[in-house]
């Protein structure tokens, strides 16, 4: 497993997916994602919607020659279903019930045994491009940029926790005081490194992964995936650290309205080409459109 990176750099371009999970309640965000892809991101990322079954029929207008709607129930667990009338949780048949936001992150750990794409780019609905995004630029001898960021030992809530979950299910020693954050609004995972993630968590626990993944309470894909590049492949992960926040963060639940917008559009940077305004914000989009369009 260790040896599996290879040299196919040398023989072809990398192919790259943008993978976006959403559902019914970030729509227009989803809508304004998908404009702004194809506007500002290169011609050669496909792009990728994973929606639940009951709102296939209304992300299917977005749909498009770079742009293809999946259902979640076509790649999760046979034994995970939705409930009807219970918003929250899948009924789960051989584990305890699981939460959306766990569903969420099977979703984007299966997402390797469903595309074929070389990279995979994770950006979620409240994410939208704001300048020209091609992500071969970003390539190094190629090795394409992981998200980490250090300094942050005691400044995360759940860090530790969430990176011991990850050591467990990796069969790493647990510690305290982790440093590392691999948290990020566009995420970049190689796509082979993903499928050997889903293997070692499966030769670690004796159990298909997700058996393993979704009784877990709380857990961060990215940080299991960035454990386990820098902790298991380390030079062989054919990736290279990039601790640049290239995407502009608005984190916070206060909604922006015109003039705050302004305000925030001119905290870019030259070197970001996205802006992620959290859908907790309950930010209007036709706001976020009106202001980043002008």
């Amino acid at each position: 497993m260790l040896a599996h990176c290879r040299d196919d750099h040398l023989m072809r371009p990398l192919s790259y997916a943008l993978v976006t999970p959403s559902f019914r309640g970030d729509f227009e965000r989803c809508r304004l994602l998908v404009e702004s892809v194809g506007h500002w991101v290169s011609g050669h990322v496909r792009h990728y919607l994973v929606v639940d079954r009951r709102d296939a029929a209304l992300f299917s207008p977005l749909a498009n020659a770079r742009t293809q709607v999946l259902i979640v129930e076509d790649i999760v667990p046979w034994w995970l279903l939705r409930v009807p009338g219970v918003p929250k949780v899948w009924l789960s048949l051989r584990t305890r019930p699981v939460r959306n936001w766990m569903l969420q992150q099977l979703v984007k750990l299966s997402m390797a045994s469903v595309l074929q794409e070389d990279v995979l780019l994770f950006a979620d609905s409240d994410v939208f491009f704001c300048a020209p995004f091609e992500p071969r630029d970003l390539e190094r001898e190629g090795r394409v940029p992981l998200f980490v960021e250090t300094g942050q030992r005691g400044l995360i809530d759940f860090n530790d926790r969430w990176h011991n979950v990850a050591a467990r299910l990796l069969g790493l020693p647990e510690g305290s005081g982790y440093d590392t954050n691999f948290v990020g609004n566009i995420i970049c995972w190689r796509r082979d490194h993903a499928l050997a993630l889903q293997r070692r968590i499966a030769e670690v626990g004796g159990r298909d992964w997700p058996l393993m993944v979704a009784p877990q309470a709380v857990i961060s894909e990215y940080i299991l995936y960035g454990l386990f590049v820098t902790r298991l492949l380390g030079e062989q992960s054919g990736h290279w650290h990039d601790g640049v926040i290239r995407c502009l963060p608005y984190w916070q639940t206060t909604p922006l309205d015109s003039e705050t917008l302004q305000h925030f559009k001119s905290g870019l940077q030259p070197f970001q080409f996205a802006v992620m305004i959290s859908a907790k914000s309950h930010t209007p989009v036709e706001a976020i459109r009106r202001v980043f369009a002008g």
